[in-house]
């Protein structure tokens, strides 16, 4: 890490600089374009499946080294060579703009309830996930004639009963262990501590904002559209830092106020197709008042 800048005119300069560029980069990534429909079960758009290469003019504007700053505060940055580092990345998180009325409305929200289909290879499975306040959550799929597959994680713990389809149980306990109810910017308005900035990065057709956060014993790296606000990725590692899953919802909707994923899909640390969840009805249910 190299030393403070000597002198506060070219400190300022710097920084300045810095979050110009990206609000410039933002802004030029994030024209809104509306996706072409896909059957259910096609691929369309997957942010897990792949990364575009950092844009090398922009990049080359960015110190690759961490700057420390007047108040001590350093860029965000990561050691993935993909990542680019910037200044004051929480504070852009926390002040999108267009989040703001979407979470204002989830923070009255007492349950989300998502009926769908899981599909694998040829094969599809009847899917319903059930979420709650404060981060509860239950996963039910049938999986053959008189066989279903249940995975909850309540104040009771993690229960796992039956086999997954697409994913093995492993994989399918760490999605109930890491799941949270509420979104990043939420979570960051109750402790601005709550992630750890790494940067951001580009995924196809968007800047994102690369945070960090652990929980339950495991590693989460996520991926915010600089614009929207929407989780377009999240890497979930075990405590030792091995990649478990790879995890792209995207075709998000607006639905009673806030803004859900009608699509997930599921792919191994090697980027191998595992799953894709497709939801055709989603309910919103908001706490009595």
């Amino acid at each position: 890490m190299f030393k403070s800048l000597r002198t506060s005119k070219s400190l300022s300069s710097v920084l300045a600089g810095l979050v110009l560029l990206s609000l410039m980069q933002l802004r030029l990534s994030s024209a809104d374009t509306p996706a072409a429909p896909s059957a259910a079960g096609a691929g369309g758009y997957d942010p897990a499946g792949g990364r575009a290469p950092v844009d090398d003019a922009y990049a080359s504007e960015v110190p690759r080294e961490a700057i420390d700053s007047q108040d001590q505060t350093t860029l965000a940055s990561d050691e993935d060579e993909q990542s680019i580092p910037v200044a004051e990345e929480i504070d852009f998180v926390k002040d999108n703009s267009f989040r703001k009325p979407f979470e204002e409305r989830l923070k009255t929200v007492a349950k989300v309830d998502y009926y769908g289909t899981r599909y694998v290879d040829c094969e599809r499975y009847p899917l319903e996930i059930h979420t709650a306040r404060p981060n509860q959550v239950r996963v039910l799929m049938k999986t053959g004639d008189s066989s279903t597959f249940e995975g909850s994680n309540s104040n009771q713990g993690i229960k796992v009963r039956g086999t997954p389809q697409g994913l093995g149980v492993a994989e399918q306990r760490a999605l109930l262990a890491t799941f949270d109810f509420d979104t990043p910017i939420v979570e960051l308005e109750r402790n601005s501590h709550a992630f750890k900035p790494l940067g951001m990065e580009k995924l196809p057709g968007m800047l994102t904002w690369k945070l960090e956060s652990t929980r339950s014993g495991y590693r989460q790296i996520l991926y915010v559209d600089s614009h929207h606000g929407d989780i377009v990725k999240l890497s979930i590692l075990n405590a030792q830092g091995a990649h478990i899953l790879e995890v792209a919802p995207h075709d998000y909707r607006e639905i009673d106020g806030i803004r859900v994923p009608f699509a997930i899909d599921y792919r191994s640390p090697d980027g191998r197709p595992l799953a894709n969840d497709r939801f055709e009805r989603v309910e919103v249910k908001r706490a009595r008042s």
